[in-house]
């Protein structure tokens, strides 16, 4: 007599719900992928790191600063200082694993693994996405230096600290903050990197997809039952450099709360873009929903020349002083940070 292992994963009910007649498996409208993340690729430009798995580059800390002299006056010996970055590539990985006769058994069977790869495909670019701004590199190895941590410290020209790159304060002191990201993109401001070698080549948004075909499986309720079942890996490898700290900042403290009294103030946006370096074509505001929807309130006043929308291939995209304005998930760019000083 066989043994019998309950799959908690997966049960026959389940795989009824998933068909349409029980021949055929129905059409998956992903509900979950997070919102604002095709944009945000589109944006990133990616370049190959110049050390393997790492990548470094240099900038100035400071410049020689000429002598004024008359005859006879002796010059001193000047150079520039400069520190050299070290940024890492780390790797996000993942596996779907499909039962053999749960594909054998439809008719369409190649569906069902079309939907489980593009849900893995979907969920690896949020994880990415995700990372650029949240990630800490203290957490280990795996980690890289997202945009939250590099600014996570009051600064700005006028404040008690001024030291790059610069964070401005809007105020806020509640439990329902929020920030908003002004990032330029390119080799010479910031973008994202991947390792030397073939990794790259053939992937699709930077996820190596690769079908193993069918391997043995061991069943997650006991070591000893295996089965086969259809697997595909995926790999994303992605690093963030950010060269000229002149041309990233961050507007923190920003109240999402209606009644909130420190909501945003697009006066600290503007002096954002006058005290950095940007070049506006190729520089992009992110936001999460809750301070979206106070611009667009703010663009629908006719009397407001600074916020307007524009149309970027037929969609309507909510622009400032015309640099476009990304609107990211909450789970991206919280609604719920601290306040930091």
């Amino acid at each position: 007599m066989g043994t019998v292992y309950p799959n908690a994963q997966f049960t026959l009910l389940e795989r009824a719900k998933r068909t349409e007649d029980g021949k055929k498996i129905l059409p998956l409208l992903d509900v979950m992928r997070q919102k604002g993340v095709s944009e945000f690729l589109s944006d990133v430009p990616y370049f190959m790191a110049n050390r393997g798995l790492s990548h470094s580059h240099r900038r100035t800390t400071s410049t020689p600063a000429a002598t004024r002299r008359t005859f006879y006056k002796g010059v001193t010996r000047t150079a520039l200082t400069s520190q050299v970055i070290n940024e890492p590539v780390i790797l996000f990985e993942s596996r779907s694993e499909i039962d053999e006769d749960e594909v054998d058994t439809v008719e369409n069977g190649n569906e069902i693994r079309r939907q489980e790869d593009g849900a893995h495909a979907s969920g690896m670019l949020d994880d990415f996405a995700n990372a650029i701004f949240n990630d800490v590199m203290t957490s280990g190895a795996e980690y890289l230096n997202g945009l939250k941590a590099r600014m996570s410290t009051i600064s700005y020209p006028g404040g008690a600290t001024t030291t790059l790159p610069y964070v401005w304060d809007n105020g806020g002191q509640t439990s329902t903050l929020t920030s908003m990201y002004l990032v330029e993109w390119g080799r010479d401001s910031t973008f994202a990197i991947y390792p030397s070698g073939k990794i790259i080549a053939g992937t699709t948004l930077g996820i190596n997809m690769r079908n193993k075909g069918k391997e043995k499986v061991t069943e997650s309720a006991s070591s000893l039952a295996v089965y086969y079942a259809y697997v595909t890996q995926f790999k994303k490898w992605c690093g963030l450099v950010v060269r000229d700290d002149n041309k990233v900042a961050r507007i923190a403290n920003i109240e999402t709360a209606i009644s909130g009294s420190n909501r945003f103030d697009e006066d600290i946006l503007i002096r954002a873009l006058r005290h950095g370096k940007f070049d506006r074509a190729r520089t992009r505001l992110y936001c999460n929903p809750y301070l979206a929807a106070d611009l667009d309130i703010r663009a629908k006043d006719k009397g407001n020349v600074q916020w307007s929308t524009t149309e970027v291939f037929g969609r309507k995209v909510t622009t400032f002083l015309d640099i476009p304005v990304r609107v990211l998930d909450e789970n991206i760019i919280t609604a719920a940070e601290s306040q930091i000083s």
